[in-house]
Protein backbone atom coordinates (compact mmCIF):
# COMPACT_ATOMS: atom_id res chain seq x y z
CA UNK A 1 0.00 0.00 0.00
CA UNK A 2 1.35 3.74 -1.24
CA UNK A 3 1.24 6.41 1.49
CA UNK A 4 -0.01 9.61 0.43
CA UNK A 5 1.57 12.72 1.74
CA UNK A 6 0.04 16.13 1.79
CA UNK A 7 2.82 18.89 0.42
CA UNK A 8 4.42 20.22 -2.72
CA UNK A 9 7.15 18.08 -4.30
CA UNK A 10 10.26 19.45 -5.07
CA UNK A 11 9.54 19.66 -8.83
CA UNK A 12 6.48 22.01 -7.89
CA UNK A 13 8.53 23.99 -5.65
CA UNK A 14 11.14 25.03 -7.63
CA UNK A 15 8.69 25.65 -10.43
CA UNK A 16 6.89 28.05 -7.92
CA UNK A 17 10.09 29.82 -7.17
CA UNK A 18 11.37 30.14 -11.14
CA UNK A 19 7.70 32.09 -11.58
CA UNK A 20 8.49 34.06 -8.63
CA UNK A 21 12.33 35.32 -10.12
CA UNK A 22 10.74 35.91 -13.52
CA UNK A 23 8.49 37.79 -11.91
CA UNK A 24 10.29 39.93 -9.74
CA UNK A 25 12.92 40.04 -12.85
CA UNK A 26 10.68 41.61 -15.12
CA UNK A 27 9.64 44.06 -12.11
CA UNK A 28 13.28 45.48 -11.73
CA UNK A 29 13.73 45.86 -15.63
CA UNK A 30 10.47 48.27 -15.64
CA UNK A 31 11.77 50.16 -12.78
CA UNK A 32 14.99 50.30 -14.23
CA UNK A 33 13.07 51.83 -17.48
CA UNK A 34 11.28 54.15 -15.54
CA UNK A 35 14.26 56.01 -13.39
CA UNK A 36 16.13 56.29 -16.87
CA UNK A 37 13.05 57.71 -18.63
CA UNK A 38 12.54 60.25 -15.71
CA UNK A 39 15.89 61.42 -15.59
CA UNK A 40 15.58 62.11 -19.48
CA UNK A 41 12.59 64.25 -19.16
CA UNK A 42 13.94 65.63 -16.50
CA UNK A 43 17.07 67.22 -18.91
CA UNK A 44 14.16 67.70 -21.41
CA UNK A 45 12.26 69.81 -19.43
CA UNK A 46 15.09 72.18 -17.79
CA UNK A 47 16.08 72.55 -21.10
CA UNK A 48 12.84 73.67 -22.78
CA UNK A 49 13.18 76.39 -19.52
CA UNK A 50 16.26 77.45 -20.68
CA UNK A 51 14.92 77.67 -24.19
CA UNK A 52 12.22 79.53 -23.38
CA UNK A 53 14.36 81.76 -21.11
CA UNK A 54 16.34 82.70 -24.02
CA UNK A 55 13.68 83.34 -26.39
CA UNK A 56 12.09 85.54 -23.83
CA UNK A 57 15.40 87.43 -23.21
CA UNK A 58 15.84 87.99 -27.26
CA UNK A 59 11.77 89.16 -27.26
CA UNK A 60 12.05 91.42 -24.66
CA UNK A 61 15.64 92.71 -25.81
CA UNK A 62 16.62 96.25 -25.04
CA UNK A 63 15.00 99.26 -26.87
CA UNK A 64 18.11 99.82 -28.41
CA UNK A 65 19.62 96.49 -29.55
CA UNK A 66 20.26 95.21 -32.78
CA UNK A 67 17.96 94.68 -35.65
CA UNK A 68 17.64 92.42 -36.63
CA UNK A 69 18.28 90.15 -33.76
CA UNK A 70 22.23 88.62 -34.15
CA UNK A 71 21.92 85.13 -36.47
CA UNK A 72 23.37 81.79 -35.28
CA UNK A 73 24.47 83.40 -32.04
CA UNK A 74 25.67 81.05 -29.24
CA UNK A 75 25.88 81.15 -25.54
CA UNK A 76 25.59 79.15 -22.16
CA UNK A 77 23.60 79.51 -19.30
CA UNK A 78 23.46 77.84 -15.84
CA UNK A 79 20.53 76.17 -14.33
CA UNK A 80 20.10 73.31 -11.57
CA UNK A 81 23.82 73.48 -11.33
CA UNK A 82 24.03 72.24 -14.59
CA UNK A 83 25.57 73.91 -17.65
CA UNK A 84 23.49 74.79 -20.46
CA UNK A 85 24.14 75.11 -24.02
CA UNK A 86 22.19 76.92 -26.43
CA UNK A 87 22.23 78.36 -30.42
CA UNK A 88 20.06 80.78 -31.83
CA UNK A 89 18.73 80.74 -35.54
CA UNK A 90 17.14 84.08 -36.86
CA UNK A 91 15.11 83.79 -40.21
CA UNK A 92 13.46 86.47 -42.25
CA UNK A 93 9.71 86.27 -43.12
CA UNK A 94 7.69 87.98 -45.17
CA UNK A 95 6.93 90.90 -43.19
CA UNK A 96 10.28 93.54 -42.82
CA UNK A 97 9.93 94.03 -39.10
CA UNK A 98 9.27 90.50 -38.30
CA UNK A 99 11.86 88.16 -37.55
CA UNK A 100 11.69 84.28 -36.21
CA UNK A 101 13.84 82.91 -33.74
CA UNK A 102 14.69 79.36 -33.30
CA UNK A 103 16.62 78.63 -29.71
CA UNK A 104 18.03 74.68 -29.67
CA UNK A 105 19.47 73.80 -26.54
CA UNK A 106 21.73 71.00 -26.03
CA UNK A 107 23.40 69.56 -22.42
CA UNK A 108 26.86 69.38 -24.06
CA UNK A 109 28.39 71.72 -27.01
CA UNK A 110 28.41 68.43 -29.57
CA UNK A 111 25.80 66.88 -27.77
CA UNK A 112 22.27 66.10 -28.78
CA UNK A 113 19.52 68.95 -29.33
CA UNK A 114 17.44 68.36 -25.86
CA UNK A 115 15.09 71.43 -26.42
CA UNK A 116 13.56 73.45 -29.43
CA UNK A 117 11.86 76.61 -28.78
CA UNK A 118 10.73 79.37 -31.99
CA UNK A 119 8.76 82.56 -31.73
CA UNK A 120 8.33 85.88 -33.53
CA UNK A 121 10.54 89.21 -32.70
CA UNK A 122 9.49 92.19 -33.80
CA UNK A 123 11.04 95.82 -34.41
CA UNK A 124 10.05 98.26 -31.95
Amino acid sequence: MVRRTKGFTLIEVMAALMIFALGALAALVVATEQIASTSYLEERYFAQIVASNRLAEVQAGAPDADWPPRHEETGEAEMVGRQWYWDQQVLETVTADLREVTVRVRLREDGPILAEVSGFVGRR
